[in-house]
């Protein structure tokens, strides 16, 4: 489900002392609102019906240029960035039919149309004209998507990564300074990659520069120690838990 978001950071605003005072709401919002609520969505026998509105010549060229865009670009992600991305297009359609929407329904509210604007305004619209395909295609890009894209790479962009924001992140809640193999995956990962896999893991880790392995030879076995980069482990440690550091 995380591909159908619109994922969004609405800017801080600014400090406000407590009021009892309930902010007056805008008489054109509300009429405009209500006029969406009250579109006919069934016919005269009460079935829902659907209603085609195609985009304007104009629109079209504009949402073609996106979609050329659009199939460069993904040629270049991978991960769940894909898997968001690809879905661009039907969101910037959708953005358009509800820019259109809502500006119809904004110049029906206002009670200061007469004569054919008045007419205008009342008439649902038949096209999507172009400037709401540029304005739905400009909101998802240069909005939208940055926003996804950091949401994505808090998630972690595949199942990798995820594991590797897991072990960093618990690296980091315990102050660690140096780990084993065997802290990460029982630990950290609880498991969930076999030996193999968590050693492939680490070495991405070493490669990234969170890590630095260190060996000691032993009269068996060559011991193997991770130590954390410093800029990492600035959290206080916590109490181990149980069988934690254990060779």
């Amino acid at each position: 489900m995380y591909g159908r978001f619109l994922y969004a950071w609405p800017s801080t605003p600014e400090y406000r002392p407590l009021s009892n005072d309930a902010d007056e709401f805008e008489p054109d919002l509300q009429n405009a609102l209500t006029a969406l609520i009250r579109l006919p969505s069934e016919d005269a026998d009460g079935m829902f019906y659907s209603k085609t509105i195609s985009l304007s010549p104009d629109a079209v060229a504009v949402f073609e240029a996106f979609r050329i865009w659009s199939d460069q670009t993904k040629r270049g992600l991978d991960g769940h960035e894909l898997h968001w991305f690809v879905k661009g297009e039907t969101t910037a359609l959708r953005l358009a039919g509800t820019l259109a929407y809502m500006a119809w329904a904004m110049a029906r509210s206002k009670p200061s149309a007469s004569g054919y604007d008045s007419i205008v305004a009342a008439m649902e619209p038949e096209v999507i004209d172009k400037q709401f395909v540029a304005a739905a295609i400009r909101l998802w890009r240069d909005f939208f998507w940055p926003h996804a894209r950091a949401s994505l790479r808090q998630i972690g962009l595949t199942d990798r990564h995820k594991d590797a924001r897991i072990v960093l992140r618990w690296i980091k809640v315990r102050g660690k300074r140096e780990v084993s193999a065997k802290d990460v995956r029982r630990h950290a990962l609880a498991q969930r990659l076999d030996a193999e896999a968590t050693h492939k893991l680490l070495d991405e880790l070493v490669k990234s520069g969170w890590l630095k392995k260190h060996t000691t030879e032993t009269a068996g076995r060559p011991k193997h120690r991770w130590e954390v980069n410093p800029k990492l482990a600035l959290a206080p440690p916590e109490e181990p838990e149980e069988g934690e550091g254990e060779p």
